[in-house]
């Protein structure tokens, strides 16, 4: 049976913020499916509604529009009767065009293009072989993203528990937002300098939400931020002189309190921290992990244990979340790969800390994560 444009639920009549689109009650029992395309320049929010009678609404299948992401249609089984579509703009703001089209009839479903990055929000089918963490690493979902969080903690001793990043001693996520002061430990880190030049750094801003920015660096002499930070995830040197590495120690604290909340140490390039926050409106899935025990020294061998723990803002608490004792006069390293992920909320902080029965230990970790946005999340806005 051939399809047709349903005029009752088609619309390009532009929406002011907050107003609404509802179409009229079609009669779809003699059709397969319903499909919802549209183009508009601001968010909204919009459902297709089945009912038994054209009264009650039995069914509401909701998908939202965001102009930051890939908009695709939206293929609907027909499940009643009647149908219809619900179009809101709570974006903010008055949309200056609407293009919605609601096609009714008998369609296959949708596909996704072979090369093309699989939406966050995709009524379809991928058509080519797939293996999901490789796709979510080379960009091909959208809404997911891997993070691979790599440090150590060079001198751990006896007594002390201590997080596995390069500046030593424990981390302490800002509960407040904070602008940031970016140091080196020599002049060489400069613009013109032969160290690093440039530092692209990549974190949570105020309302944690992701965000990058990039900073020329001015050696000894601090630099402090404009923009205001809630927790970095990685900085990494974007540019850099003959030397093609930093120099020194880049350090990056709170402008206000001044607590580290970063360093890369000289010529490692990036820092070296097994620290994530994972950003508002997500959720993160830690999924491996790998831990190396060493001494400094010759001598007796230590036993360190090593645990994950999980800051979470709105509660104000710290919670542990898995610990592994290792037993250097068996083995020094240790790998996990869980058949079910950590499953991280939106705003934690999770990080890896160890303690030593023995001084002088070194701790060299790894994990990986794959955060996921809410599909009704908008990291633009």
């Amino acid at each position: 049976m051939a399809s047709f444009l349903s005029a009752l639920n088609s619309s390009v009549t532009a929406l002011d913020n907050g107003q609404a689109f509802t179409g009229s009650w079609e009669d779809v029992g003699n059709y397969d499916s319903v499909v919802v395309s549209m183009v508009t320049d601001q968010n909204g929010t919009y459902s297709v509604q089945f009912s038994p009678d054209a009264t009650n609404v039995d069914s509401t299948l909701t998908r939202y529009y965001r102009t930051s992401q890939i908009n695709v249609p939206h293929r609907f089984t027909v499940a009643r009767r009647w149908m219809r579509v619900v179009f809101t703009n709570d974006s903010g703001s008055n949309q200056t065009y609407l293009r919605l089209q609601t096609l009714i009839g008998d369609k296959s479903n949708l596909n996704v293009p072979i090369d093309g990055t699989v939406a966050q929000d995709y009524d379809a089918t991928a058509v080519r072989p797939t293996d999901y963490h490789y796709e979510v690493a080379q960009g091909l979902r959208q809404g997911h993203r891997t993070f691979n969080k790599f440090g150590y903690n060079l001198d751990i001793d006896s007594g002390a528990t201590e997080t596995i990043w390069a500046p030593g001693g424990n981390y302490t996520p800002p509960t407040a937002a904070t602008a940031l002061d970016i140091v080196s430990s020599t002049t060489n880190d400069s613009t013109g300098g032969t160290g690093a030049r440039l530092l692209m750094v990549t974190g949570l801003d105020a309302n944690r939400k992701t965000q990058s920015e990039t900073f020329n660096l001015n050696g000894t002499t601090t630099i402090t931020s404009t923009t205001t930070w809630l927790g970095i995830n990685r900085v990494a040197v974007a540019s850099a002189g003959s030397g093609q590495e930093n120099d020194g120690n880049i350090t990056i604290t709170a402008d206000t309190g001044g607590a580290t909340l970063a360093q890369i140490p000289a010529g490692d390039g990036t820092t070296q921290q097994c620290i994530y926050h994972v950003q508002l409106e997500s959720k993160a899935l830690a999924d491996w992990l790998w831990v190396n025990v060493n001494r400094i020294s010759a001598g007796n061998q230590p036993v360190v244990t090593v645990r994950g723990k999980v800051f979470n803002p709105t509660s104000n608490c710290w919670y542990e979340v898995f610990r592994v004792n290792i037993d250097t006069a068996v083995e020094n390293t240790v790998a996990l790969n869980p058949e079910q992920p950590f499953v991280l909320s939106p705003g934690d902080v999770f990080l890896l800390e160890a303690d030593t029965t023995l001084d002088n230990t070194i701790v060299t970790a790894r994990f990986s994560l794959i955060e996921i946005q809410d599909a009704s999340y908008d990291p633009a806005s």
